[in-house]
């Protein structure tokens, strides 16, 4: 799509190696329908890598959501996972070029003079591997990501029930991928937090912390004259569509752009 500045108060650039668009775009979609407010998206990284086409992007905008990891491979790749053994053996010259990154500090400067100056960011899902790549994106978003096991069943647990995004949001379960953030925040500004209460156990990919059960889910803060709210649930449409999750998400939204 071609993003024309001003045109919806609300822009997402979304889609990456390991999510694909659509599920997040029918989310959208759904989501944006029943608040009824207009929103653009893309999945054009490129046009985000350098600060001044950034800032222009977001001219007119109320809300950012970043819903895509920090990491693009130009040599291509097999399959969303792990190298696929049949594809890659039918192929003459599978690629498997190396994975780099598209962010840069000048990225992370337009978008955290759009939050500063009044903006509001919605890290999403897996969002957070950004923070590991810009430290004045980490800044923004008190967290960086640390790693996941495979989807299996967990507790998204309520731990501040009188924000205004947890209004009608009470303890669920869901089949997810349990993200691991390392989370830099005060712990009032923790919503959400996940609980493997099969004792399922996860270290972290930087080692920080060894066979952990419970994990920063959710959290929202001011950041200068802005707002800013980080989830890492979304890694399939069950999770997301979840009915506490669903009215967690509309909240977010909402909060954000400053309706309740």
């Amino acid at each position: 799509m071609t993003v024309a500045s001003g045109s919806a108060p609300v822009l997402a650039l979304i889609g990456d190696r390991y999510h694909n668009v659509d599920y997040i775009r029918v989310n959208f979609n759904r989501l944006f329908g029943q608040l009824g407010l207009a929103y653009e998206y893309t999945t054009n990284y490129e046009w985000f890598v350098e600060e001044g086409p950034t800032t222009k992007l977001l001219e007119g905008k109320k809300l950012l959501i970043f819903g895509r990891d920090a990491l693009v491979f130009p040599d291509g790749y097999v399959g969303p996972g792990s190298p696929g053994g049949l594809e890659t053996a039918l192929m003459n010259t599978p690629p498997r070029g190396p994975a780099r990154t598209w962010v840069t500090e000048g990225f992370a400067a337009a978008v955290e003079r759009f939050v500063r100056a009044g903006g509001s960011l919605f890290s999403w899902h897996n969002n957070l591997s950004v923070s590991n790549y810009s430290g004045a994106y980490r800044g923004i978003t008190g967290g960086a990501y640390d790693g996941h096991p495979p989807e299996r069943p967990w507790k998204v647990e309520v731990v501040n029930r009188d924000h205004p995004i947890t209004q009608d949001v009470e303890d669920f379960m869901v089949t997810d991928e349990q993200h691991f953030p390392i989370y830099d925040r005060a712990p009032g500004d923790l919503l959400l937090r996940g609980a493997n209460i099969d004792g399922l156990t996860f270290d972290t990919d930087s080692g920080a912390a060894k066979a952990v059960t419970v994990s920063a889910t959710a959290w929202a803060h001011s950041y200068g004259e802005g707002r800013v709210v980080v989830s890492a649930v979304g890694h399939n449409l069950d999770a997301l569509w979840k009915p506490d999750y669903w009215n967690f998400q509309k909240n977010a939204v909402r909060w954000l752009l400053r309706e309740i």
